[in-house]
């Protein structure tokens, strides 16, 4: 008897959390596999996209385009940049990463979920890094499609910057130069540039006109930052905040377009080309993408994390809540007991 008991002792079964724990353990697993098959994929993508802009930058020489030696539209003078490459790095890159953390720091504190984890791949990590890397990651994305749409167009047309004679000084099959009064009015298409005093980079630079790189990025970044404010920001403190930092963005992505035409770098129609290029990057990302329009108009806290306030069934409510404790008559007069009361709310 003794034995029979002990061994019904041992076969008592395992407590109710421990069951559930093991078995939520295999789903738990199942989903981090998918989310690092999903992140996997995703840097795959990201690393697609950079392979084609390597591969212009580094191995493509852009389509050799004939001209007229007397082309007034090639013939301005070399200048440095007024936005250089570090400087539009620094523009398209640095600030909207600033002003994404900034925002979403300032969003979840205001909503109380500064401290909230989430579990990700076995860290916990806060709500507010997750989001800021998601709008990151989207925002990334959109600039490198838009970087490989403008680097197609750019090796595709080999369209001549306003400066290339200038930094070619093109030298023709025949000995002759093109400020030879015998080449005044000639179409070339066979020269060899000699260069003088630029490097070899410079001279293939000046090919590279159509559309304008730094519009097409700048005016990427800008727009969808204005967008990303307008549906994220909400400062009560002052209405036209807001506005003024939209309207400094999209301006300095305007003041760098036109300095590409100031600079002799180039034409009115490709800065144009490229600007029009970054806008539809941009909106095409915040719509599709990223999905921006898909929040609130006002971009509430309240939505962090998709949520909102229940909604109630007010009907329900009344039922099950107000006519049990109401006092029935509507007037002192009446003569409605309770379930008449309760019929007629």
């Amino acid at each position: 008897m003794r034995d029979a008991a002990e061994d019904q002792s041992v076969s008592v079964p395992m407590p109710a959390s421990a069951s559930a724990s093991a078995a939520s353990s295999p789903p738990v697993a199942a989903s981090d596999r998918r989310l690092t098959q999903r992140l996997l994929l995703e840097l795959l993508v990201i690393v697609v996209l950079l392979i084609p802009i390597c591969v212009y930058e580094f191995a493509v020489d852009p389509v050799r385009r004939g001209f007229f030696c007397d082309d007034e539209s090639i013939s301005y003078p070399f200048r440095d940049n007024t936005i250089t490459p570090v400087m539009l790095g620094l523009i398209v890159g640095l600030l909207p990463l600033l002003l994404f953390v900034l925002v979403e720091y300032v969003r979840h504190l205001q909503a109380g979920e500064i401290s909230t984890t989430v579990d990700l791949l076995g860290w916990r990590v806060s709500t507010w890094y997750v989001e800021l890397a998601r709008q990151s990651t989207y925002f990334c994305f959109g600039m490198l499609l838009t970087f490989d749409a403008t680097e197609v167009g750019k090796y595709t047309i080999g369209r001549l910057r306003p400066h290339f004679l200038a930094v070619c000084q093109p030298q023709l099959t025949d000995g002759s130069l093109c400020s030879d009064p015998v080449n005044l009015h000639r179409y070339v298409e066979n020269y060899e540039c000699a260069g003088e005093g630029y490097s070899i980079e410079d001279v293939r630079q000046a090919r590279l006109s159509f559309p304008s790189g730094h519009s097409s990025l700048v005016f990427y970044a800008m727009v969808y930052v204005a967008v990303y404010l307008q549906r994220k920001l909400t400062w009560r403190g002052s209405k036209l905040s807001r506005h003024f930092v939209q309207f400094v963005l999209v301006m300095l992505a305007w003041y760098t377009a036109l300095s590409r035409v100031m600079d002799n770098w180039h034409h009115w129609s490709d800065v144009l080309a490229g600007s029009l290029l970054g806008v539809a990057g941009a909106l095409i990302t915040v719509r599709y993408i990223a999905r921006l329009f898909d929040l609130p108009f006002d971009g509430g806290v309240g939505t962090i994390l998709g949520g909102g306030l229940r909604r109630e069934n007010t009907a329900a409510t009344l039922q099950e809540e107000v006519c049990p404790s109401t006092p029935p008559p509507y007037s002192a007069t009446s003569s409605y007991n309770d379930d008449q009361y309760c019929t007629k709310v």
